[in-house]
């Protein structure tokens, strides 16, 4: 098979997988994973991404205590009962992440005072620190995947993003991407169907 062949075979296997065998994952292979993820393509090359990975489990349960206790204060501070009930559920598949061996929390800085002051709003779009820290968390999570480990991307514990950065020990500038549960998988998930191309590629001109 060629190297393209194998390359398209991996973006296809790849699962989002949320039950992990006990096993740790041994610190060679996270840092394996972790170094593929900064040969992502970054704007301007500044590469202005970080990841902290986390193994210990009182700190695993304390970034999962700080999810649930937000996603229960807004259930809270929300009177309409049917939109509660979705709030509950929804906000329950944000916590589970404590239960991964480890788990790797993909950060950004923020843009330059000055690109801000130019552009406001724009200025981290500009910037593409966030993008590339993305591209970044997607090498780590196919480099976990060719390693014959399980990852899953998550972004709903993001809402509870000051206290997380706090418990993480990020610094003021940098911001979370993402959150990157990561194991050995306890679980083969099917693949989910994808939308069809003519649905979501446009051809302009």
């Amino acid at each position: 098979m060629t190297a393209a062949g194998e390359l398209e075979c991996a973006l296809r296997a790849r699962r989002s997988v949320r039950r992990f065998k006990d096993t740790p994952v041994p610190a060679e292979l996270v840092s394996r994973v972790i170094e593929a993820g900064t040969w992502a393509p970054s704007a301007g090359n500044r590469q202005l991404w970080e990841f902290t990975v986390v193994i210990a489990e009182s700190v695993k349960e304390r970034l999962a205590e700080i999810v649930r206790v937000f996603w229960a204060s807004i259930a809270k501070s929300t009177d309409a009962g049917s939109i509660v009930d979705e709030i509950k559920e929804y906000s329950g598949s944000f916590d589970w992440f404590s239960q991964a061996p480890v788990i790797v929390a993909v950060s950004a800085r923020d843009p330059d005072a000055y690109l801000t002051h130019l552009l406001g709003d724009e200025a981290a779009d500009v910037a593409g620190a966030k993008t590339s820290a993305a591209m970044a968390a997607q090498n780590l999570m196919l480099a976990a995947h060719a390693l014959g480990l399980g990852t899953c991307c998550l972004t709903g514990p993001l809402a509870a993003q000051p206290d997380l950065k706090q418990a993480l020990g990020l610094g003021k500038r940098q911001n979370l991407v993402c959150l990157i549960a990561m194991g050995y998988p306890a679980e083969t998930p099917a693949a989910q169907p994808r939308r069809p191309l003519r649905e979501v590629m446009r051809i302009v001109g």
